[in-house]
């Protein structure tokens, strides 16, 4: 993966709230015996922090590679999102697997997903944190950081060598290290990837691609709009419009926004709209950036040059339906979505008698560079309570989710589940086979929820546990793993994207509970300015020439204190 040096990259997700960690007061699990340099920043610098008291059923000298196993029996406190698709069950392989050959089981604290963000809040706060708790996102843990309930992970990535050499290896410590707190730890552990998930691009139909007389994918902003112009030019997009955002205007401006040097549209805004300028070392807001205005005047001469649909601009940012009904029909050749819509696309195409395929284009490069936001191969990940460090069996728990959530062995094992023996046949032990190749299959009567083997009567979750985004965040880690599970349409997408550069690495903006208040309340009223000017500038409802008109209205919204309160934070 290419890095970029110069570039404009969002504000990481979520603001860092203030972690007030009093000075002088012994952790558990610490041993007193070290001096004043026995601590550890965001970067994970060797220290002894794991008394031997807090090392039971620890393995000696684990180290990368290495299968973990505990000495002695080990139980895991753990929160447990528990999903209505695949509802947790006490017999799953997963569950008998673990305690098998890692000596490891699990006193759940089961949670509905319907009530996952309201009582895991009151668990932790109530002062019944588990001590591992998954599927959290960056940005989550600020609410908690600061009260004393989470452990500053960062303190003991000694002893997760898997998570370290990753940081090192895929080049992410930089990232990782822009989630410290004010006290400079970091409280949330990231899933991880080799490979940037970049699911949302320009989806089309190969048949009226081809009939263009279309072969490569666009490499430039200025290849797309010719080849929208060809699409048109064909007559087979019966509505006139060869292109459609299924989720409107801010979908389409997510996709193109790093290439344009700012970061932009629900999916990648993420709730800060402020900007990390590498060239001038500050903040800068996304909504008045040059950038913005070059994408926004972009995607206004692709309506106004009939080669977008201006209806699908005002669709809900949660409903593709009218999108994808005019896709799979013929009204328009092609639509903006993720690969989900491009696999269910394509099914609803052939079902209907056509004989043809979908495609993703590679989005194409912009005025700023090859780029995708820096960040994004990070996923869900999880937090710990300050009590584990109290638990005897500390040392060995941090081993095992170094192994399980960050080694190869552990991934797959999540991931896939049990690899079965020559000749197997009986899927209630082993899961999948691997040839000579590392082709890995799924036993022939298990299906998954990619629809890996569709004839397959059980299925890989929700009959055996594996697959879940408890155990294996966001299905994300290494490349081969990710593509393993990856349809034909987003495993050729992502090996496309796969060589753009990234944007560089904002610094942290760690803010005290007032200062986030500040920030919270002004943030809500630039947000719908912006997304209210930047729809209308894009159909034409207002002319661009309104765009210092535009820009005196942030200013009327505080917008220079809003970033003048995230560049004070850099400071500190």
């Amino acid at each position: 993966m290419k890095r970029e040096a110069k570039a404009w990259v969002g504000a990481a997700a979520g603001f860092a709230a203030l972690a007030l960690l009093l000075s002088g007061c012994t952790q558990p699990g610490v041993d007193d015996g070290t001096d004043s340099t026995a601590t550890s920043s965001a970067s994970g610098a060797s220290t002894d922090l794991i008394d031997a008291a807090h090392s039971v059923g620890a393995m000696d000298d684990f180290q990368v590679g290495d299968t973990f196993k505990a000495t002695e029996p080990i139980d895991i406190s753990l929160m447990y999102r528990d999903m209505p698709n695949y509802p947790v069950k006490d017999d799953w392989l997963l569950f008998s697997q673990i305690e098998a050959n890692q000596n490891v089981t699990f006193t759940r604290t089961d949670i509905p997903f319907a009530d996952w963000q309201t009582k895991r809040g009151l668990t932790i706060t109530g002062g019944d944190a588990p001590e591992l708790m998954p599927v959290f996102y960056s940005g989550e843990e600020t609410a908690y950081a600061g009260s004393g309930v989470l452990l500053p992970i960062s303190d003991y990535l000694e002893y997760m060598p898997n998570f370290s050499a990753l940081l090192d290896d895929w080049d992410l410590r930089d990232y990782f290290e822009t989630k410290a707190q004010s006290d400079g730890k970091v409280y949330h552990l990231p899933g991880l990837m080799e490979i940037a998930k970049v699911q949302y691009s320009i989806i089309v139909r190969d048949d009226m691609w081809e009939a263009a007389g279309l072969t490569d994918d666009p490499a430039t902003m200025e290849d797309l709009q010719a080849a929208l112009q060809a699409l048109k030019d064909t007559g087979l997009c019966t509505s006139g419009y060869p292109l459609s955002a299924a989720n409107n205007a801010k979908d389409i401006m997510a996709q193109f926004s790093p290439g344009y040097g700012t970061s932009l549209g629900d999916w990648s805004i993420q709730g800060s709209s402020a900007v990390w300028d590498e060239d001038a070392g500050e903040y800068v807001f996304a909504g008045m950036q040059e950038g913005n205005k070059e994408l926004v005047t972009y995607l206004a001469g692709l309506v106004s040059s009939g080669l977008m649909d201006p209806e699908s601009m005002t669709q809900s940012t949660t409903d593709n339906t009218a999108a994808a009904a005019k896709f799979t029909s013929g009204q328009s050749c092609a639509m903006t979505g993720n690969d989900q819509d491009a696999n269910n696309a394509q099914k609803t195409i052939q079902e209907n008698g056509i004989d043809t395929t979908v495609h993703m284009l590679r989005v194409p490069e912009g005025p700023a560079g090859d780029l995708i936001s820096g960040g994004q191969r990070f996923s869900s990940g999880m937090i710990f309570s300050s009590a584990l460090a109290d638990d005897p069996h500390f040392k060995a728990i941090l081993q095992f989710v170094d192994w399980l959530y960050f080694s190869e062995e552990g991934v797959e094992f999540a991931q896939w589940g049990v690899q079965c023996d020559d000749g197997a046949t009986d899927s209630s032990t082993c899961t999948y086979t691997k040839d000579a190749d590392g082709v890995r299959t799924l036993m022939s009567d298990i299906n998954n929820a990619q629809g890996l083997n569709p004839a397959g009567t059980k299925m890989l979750t929700p009959d055996y546990g594996f697959g879940n985004g408890v155990f294996w965040p966001a299905n994300g880690t290494y490349k081969d793993l990710m593509l393993s599970y990856y349809s034909p349409i987003m495993a050729d997408f992502a090996e496309k994207m796969a060589d753009k550069g990234e944007t560089a690495t904002a610094p942290p903006t760690p803010m005290d509970d007032d200062t986030l208040q500040q920030t919270g309340a002004l943030y809500t009223a630039l947000r719908d300015a912006v997304n209210t000017a930047d729809t209308k500038f894009i159909l034409g409802q207002q002319p661009m020439s309104d765009w210092d008109a535009y820009v005196s209205q942030l200013q009327s919204l505080s917008v220079d204190q809003y970033i003048q309160l995230y560049n004070d934070a850099v400071k500190q």
